[in-house]
């Protein structure tokens, strides 16, 4: 029997982030709440000061926005401190209760700000205005607005939504009490007998173990579990499809698809591009399993066989300071600033939030605000995973303190499509390190074998979840209503087209869809699958010109939201418009995959 999950309680203090840059406590976190003017007075300085009066002169409009950026600030400390809190046991009430309040406010005290946007598309000046004092600083924000005019509803209904913002969003909320607080798993067998206790934590952990029985008991039971609720899944997840759909229609845009894609001046024929690329290159998908199907003596593969290691070593174990010492010399190359700063958050200024806890939120993130530290939560288990993790998450952070460091408040947070540059690209430098630097062969040969799984995980997963995102919304948007039953079909049909020349289907994949977070965060997944491509292409940059390639990855992590996400990426040296960068990134598997075989095969030819 595996040890129990340790009460948040019995957490030492250093591996657990300080959010004291934040607030001490819940106590003074009260204060700051209190302290926060009322939607009344909100409502009332607005309508004396600015409403109706945007026209008059550049300098009414700035007042207003720093007025807005002010109270945000706020209002994103607050929130992001009751949200952290809440995820280091989302059992506990006072830190849920405290998420909703906040929640609830943050909507309130923003929904009499409505009338802005609307007014500014009447000001017939505003196009010469947004590109001079004191507007300059506003400029990108301002073309922005601009560029969305025929998508932006008149002043009440702008103020309806805000108002109705919490009730439309709660979908999500529904999802992580489900997955965090009431679902719960049976203990597992593994080939010798032994119990192991089932966590989310863990199922990943589980299914790399070297144990099939394990592995397939794992496998099993998950979804056994999970899929007890199909039907429940399937209302909340269809619900959030036709919330997003309807609102794309109110707002006139040409499908959910569009709606979300829109806000990042993404055009929908790259989601379709990605896509396109991914299926024309699943030969090489089938190339790699039927490797894992030789490697692993299988007959076919099945879902738990697709992510235990191919190297036959036993997986390594790291300690924490260890997977710390591995992260800052692979990522070195990034300059001995980026060094220095990382050091220092990892283990100095606890911006990670390392230990296993009962109650802890499920996954890993990075968080923060533009006044506190970048805070990182994580569960350790000391697998080569888990040292890919921090690494990933360390991208996020170095991202988030070098932005706010750049620019000011209204531009800083930078969007979800490049955001997963800088963490997959930590990821890629990893890799090269290990591969290329660590003298542990056994280490090397685990290397490989995670590097394809990565590969396939970001990308071809990715974009098997972006497709069915895409095809369940295309039939919400022409309103079709979805059921337990369509979901698990075209899940299913999507994983016969994706995986099925050398895999076993097994008839659990189907419910797969339902224990996918980011299903809640739509259309976020694809981001994964164009990150990881943009960061091979940053990693090459940095391979063929160390000097000029970090120059390029300084420029991504120090613009923030100060230009649009192509063209930020564009100026960091990565153009997604020219057709290049899906395809270099297939090239790149192409070649490891060659290497795994040449790497793998040889050793059981020679019996090793």
């Amino acid at each position: 029997m595996t040890s129990s999950i340790k009460a948040r309680n019995e957490i030492p203090a250093e591996q657990t982030w300080n959010l004291d840059d934040l607030f001490q406590s819940f106590e003074d976190w009260q204060v700051a709440l209190n302290a926060l003017p009322s939607v009344e007075e909100v409502s009332s300085k607005l309508d004396g000061d600015f409403k109706g009066q945007l026209g008059r002169s550049p300098q009414k409009i700035f007042e207003v926005l720093q007025y807005r950026d002010g109270l945000l600030r706020k209002l994103v400390n607050l929130y992001v401190y009751a949200s952290l809190r809440n995820s280091e046991d989302v059992s506990v009430a006072e830190s849920a209760k405290n998420l909703g309040v906040i929640s609830n406010l943050y909507s309130s005290l923003l929904a009499p700000f409505a009338f802005v946007d609307p007014e500014l598309l009447q000001v017939k000046d505003l196009p010469q205005w947004k590109g001079k004092e004191p507007l300059a600083t506003y400029e990108y924000e301002l073309s922005e607005l601009l560029r969305g005019k025929k998508h932006v509803l008149s002043e009440t209904e702008e103020r309806l939504l805000a108002r109705l913002s919490p009730c439309l969003g709660r979908n999500s909320d529904i999802f992580s009490k489900w997955n965090n607080v009431d679902l719960r798993f049976p203990d597992v067998v593994d080939s010798e007998g032994k119990k192991h206790t089932l966590s989310h934590s863990r199922y990943g952990t589980y299914l790399e173990n070297s144990d099939r029985t394990l592995r397939k008991n794992t496998f099993t039971t998950f979804y056994k579990t999970v899929s007890q609720w199909r039907h429940t899944l399937a209302a909340n997840f269809y619900s959030r499809l036709l919330t997003g759909s309807t609102l794309a229609k109110v707002r006139s845009y040409d499908g959910f698809l569009q709606s979300q894609l829109f806000q990042d001046d993404i055009p929908t024929s790259l989601y379709d591009e990605l896509i396109s690329q991914t299926r024309s290159h699943l030969p090489l998908l089938s190339r790699s399993l039927h490797l894992r199907k030789r490697v692993l003596g299988l007959a076919k593969v099945h879902q738990f066989d697709r992510y235990v290691s191919l190297a036959t070593s036993k997986g390594r174990r790291f300690t924490w300071n260890e997977a710390v010492d591995l992260v800052l010399r692979a990522v070195a190359p990034l300059g001995e600033e980026y060094v220095a700063i990382a050091r220092k958050g990892l283990l100095e200024d606890r911006w990670v939030d390392y230990a296993e806890n009962q109650g802890k939120r499920s996954g890993a993130f990075s968080s923060g605000s533009y006044d506190s530290r970048p805070y990182i939560l994580m569960s350790w288990t000391g697998t080569l995973v888990d040292v890919y993790t921090l690494a990933h998450e360390l991208g996020h952070s170095m991202h988030t303190y070098m932005s706010n460091q750049s620019q000011p408040y209204h531009l800083a947070r930078y969007t979800i499509f490049v955001a997963e540059v800088a963490s997959t690209l930590n990821e890629s430098l990893l890799t090269e390190y290990l591969l290329k630097e660590h003298g542990d062969e056994s280490l090397r040969e685990e290397v490989c074998s995670y590097w394809l799984k990565g590969f396939e995980s970001t990308v071809i997963r990715q974009v098997l979840f972006a497709t069915f995102e895409r095809d369940c919304a295309v039939r919400v948007d022409a309103d079709e209503p979805l059921t337990a039953d369509a979901f698990d079909s075209i899940y299913e049909g999507l994983n016969r087209e994706f995986y099925g020349q050398h895999s076993e289907i097994d008839p659990e994949v189907k419910s797969e869809w339902m224990r996918i977070p980011h299903f809640y965060s739509t259309f976020y997944v694809y981001k994964y699958a164009t990150s990881y491509c943009a960061s091979l292409s940053l990693l090459e940059a940095l391979q063929r010109d160390p000097e000029a390639g970090r120059g390029q990855v300084m420029t991504l992590l120090k613009t923030g939201g100060s230009r649009s996400p192509l063209d930020t990426m564009k100026a960091a040296g990565v153009d997604f418009l020219s057709g290049q960068v899906f395809k270099d990134a297939f090239s790149v598997y192409e070649q490891n995959i060659t290497r795994a075989e040449s790497l793998f095969l040889k050793k059981q030819e020679i019996g090793a």
